[in-house]
């Protein structure tokens, strides 16, 4: 069978993650100079009448160099948790702004509302519930209020952290 890079690929399958993997990482061109690999090697990765396999230290190879995180969010989703980037504290040592931080939290959580509210209301994609497409974009909104708590649930860890070793 002929390769065609536009092959369905079902979603949450190794194909699909990878295909995903590969476009947040700048696409087949920047996977070719990170893995140092053609370009019909690189479509063979994401293929999903192939038997080509991405080893997982070329996945690691690929989020050092572009930071991608598909493959941190497949995993955790397999081990049934949610992957949650935290951007990491400012090592200086300055004072936490916690009344930022909770405005943060608060717009997030706003956002997050006005998102689920609109998408069952009457000019949405499905009126009265939400399909994959709107579920798709508002897991984004929900994720990001997640990255949010989890930072202050960082500061908050490292406080602790602090007195203990006092």
């Amino acid at each position: 069978m002929p390769f065609n890079p536009l092959k369905k690929r079902h979603y949450g399958t190794t194909k699909a993650v990878i295909s995903e993997l590969f476009k947040q990482a700048g696409g087949i061109p920047k996977i070719m100079e990170v893995l140092n690999i053609g370009r019909t090697r690189a479509y063979d990765f994401t293929d999903p009448n192939g038997d080509a396999e991405l080893s997982f230290e070329r996945v690691e190879d690929i989020v050092r160099a572009t930071g991608a995180s598909i493959a941190a969010e497949h995993l955790a989703h397999l081990a049934g948790g949610v992957y949650l980037p935290i951007n990491h504290l400012d090592e200086t040592g300055e004072e936490v702004d916690w009344h930022s931080l909770a405005a943060k939290a608060s717009q997030k959580n706003a956002a997050n509302i006005m998102a689920i509210m609109q998408s069952l209301g009457p000019e949405s994609c499905s009126p009265g519930e939400i399909d994959a497409k709107e579920a798709h974009v508002l897991i984004k909104k929900v994720d990001h209020h997640f990255s949010v708590l989890a930072h202050q649930r960082q500061m908050l860890m490292s406080i602790i952290e602090e007195e203990e070793l006092k």
